[in-house]
């Protein structure tokens, strides 16, 4: 009876931590989603192309780099993955690191920073 009650138990656990494992990938997988969409709307919006400013790709666009914002922390181990791994160091890259800086807040440690490869530098050199 009592063995039948930890494998009941464990059998429970097991499946609790399997559909929260699924909800986490789901969760990743939509900010994921969500974060892609977003920074191709913003890097191939056509009427800001003539612009040299990459605050002007987000001003044009606040509903869309909202949406970048509201993936919350795991939209932000996101793009910092997303800003390392790039071969880049271009408009797409600047918006990453601008959306990581907001959506850190006041705990973003760097404030003067030219492109997403220097802000990247200057997060890792302060976050060590």
């Amino acid at each position: 009876m009592k063995r039948k009650w930890i494998m009941t138990s464990l059998l429970s656990i097991c499946t609790a931590l399997g559909l929260s494992a699924c909800a986490v990938t789901a969760d990743d997988q939509s900010a994921a989603k969500t974060i892609k969409q977003s920074l191709d709307t913003l890097v191939g919006e056509p009427v800001l192309a003539a612009s040299s400013n990459p605050n002007d790709y987000i001003a044009g666009n606040q509903a869309v780099y909202e949406a970048i914002l509201q993936t919350g922390s795991e939209g932000l181990n996101l793009l910092l993955d997303q800003l390392e791994s790039s071969p880049d160091n271009g408009l797409k890259e600047w918006i990453m690191a601008q959306a990581s800086a907001d959506m850190m807040g006041h705990d973003n440690p760097v404030h003067n920073w030219n492109s997403g490869k220097d802000w990247l530098r200057q997060y890792k050199t302060n976050t060590d």
